[in-house]
């Protein structure tokens, strides 16, 4: 079994069934369910889009790197891109009513940290990882995050009154 893979694509959407690839093959050498499977995928492919989007601004020859490792209990995917680089706190908190649901701003990260056990960048913030701890791949806790990730979308379809 690998401890380690990476996985390089460039900045296109197109791309992105790459990476239904990867973590299919990460996904039976470590024989995680399918719930768990789907969690990490949608997870991992919105850590992607970002990449691709908001770090590599779509320049199709910029790369885009998802690195996997198994450590101490915990699959650790990382995704890292050529840009700028975010600070992970200057993302607004897309369910403040303040800010208002109509704002795409900070949905996907939103996501990210819901479904992900821990989630960190580097110094830079062009690189984030998502951490999914192997203790917590059960039933009970893929149960929990499909009925967070299902309220977060029923959330998006009610109207904000000020």
């Amino acid at each position: 079994m690998f401890k380690n893979k990476k996985l390089h694509i460039n900045s296109s959407l197109t791309q992105l069934y790459r990476i239904e690839e990867f973590v299919e093959t990460i996904s039976d050498a470590y024989n995680i369910n399918n719930n768990y499977y789907s969690t990490i995928l949608i997870t991992l492919d919105e850590a992607v889009r970002n990449a691709i989007e908001h770090g590599n601004k779509f320049e199709f020859k910029k790369k885009v790197t998802i690195s996997f490792s198994a450590s101490k209990g915990e699959l650790i995917f990382s995704v890292k891109d050529e840009g700028n680089g975010f600070q992970i706190d200057s993302i607004p908190d897309p369910t403040n009513i303040q800010i208002g649901l109509d704002s795409d701003n900070g949905k996907g990260l939103f996501l990210m940290k819901q479904l992900s056990d821990d989630i960190s960048t580097n110094k830079l913030g062009n690189e984030i990882s998502l951490h999914f701890k192997v203790s917590s791949i059960n039933k009970d806790l893929a149960v929990q995050r499909s009925h967070a990730l299902q309220s977060f979308f029923n959330e998006q379809k009610q109207t904000v009154k000020y």
